[in-house]
């Protein structure tokens, strides 16, 4: 599959995350995608709130149709506008939408990166296995790698969320709750990534 447009999907609360972004589009730029950069190219909730009210509908109502065209902007662009999706840990917890959107990707069966920069404090086991099990377990921790896995994404031949629901059916098909013995598990003999 080549990839040619990229959802950058992080947190947009600070002037340093936007900042990042930015960075991250660069290098994507550069390197020959089209983006999806969602403080440039998507909605902002209080400009399109105010707009609708200017345009006669009661707060309320202008909430209500701002934050739905804001998530059904983002789902079309994760799930089918783009063709992969980059995923920015790099800020001090990612929020809700940032990690809604790596499922969205993950589930859509598209390709996904995390990127996590160089961080002391950061340590696989601190995040989720559910989401960082999206990228079989892969952070990228340079904005200049990310074009690299990206292109190296091109070339699987399975999707991660076909190879994981593939693996799981294998394990968990006859799964018993009552017996979590890791030989049981370990004499399954499956490659987990």
């Amino acid at each position: 599959m080549r990839i040619k447009k990229v959802y950058i999907a992080s947190p947009l609360f600070s002037t340093k995350e936007k900042q990042e972004n930015c960075e991250i589009d660069e290098v994507l730029r550069k390197a020959g995608y089209n983006t999806f950069l969602p403080q440039r190219d998507g909605f902002t909730y209080v400009d399109l709130s105010k707009q609708l009210q200017n345009e006669g509908y009661a707060h309320e109502e202008a909430r209500d149709i701002a934050l739905g065209l804001i998530m059904h902007l983002d789902v079309y662009q994760v799930c089918e506008g783009c063709d992969a999706t980059v995923l920015n840990l790099n800020g001090h917890n990612p929020d809700e939408g940032t990690i809604t959107e790596g499922a969205l990707c993950f589930r859509s069966e598209r390709p996904l990166v995390i990127y996590k920069g160089n961080n002391p404090s950061f340590v696989l086991e601190n995040h989720s296995p559910l989401l960082t099990g999206q990228t079989g377990f892969e952070i990228v921790d340079k904005v200049e790698g990310i074009p690299k896995k990206l292109n190296q994404l091109e070339d699987m031949d399975e999707s991660n969320y076909s190879r994981t629901m593939n693996i799981a059916r294998k394990l968990f098909n006859d799964y018993d709750p009552g017996n979590k013995k890791l030989e049981v598990l370990a004499g399954l003999g499956y490659k987990l990534f």
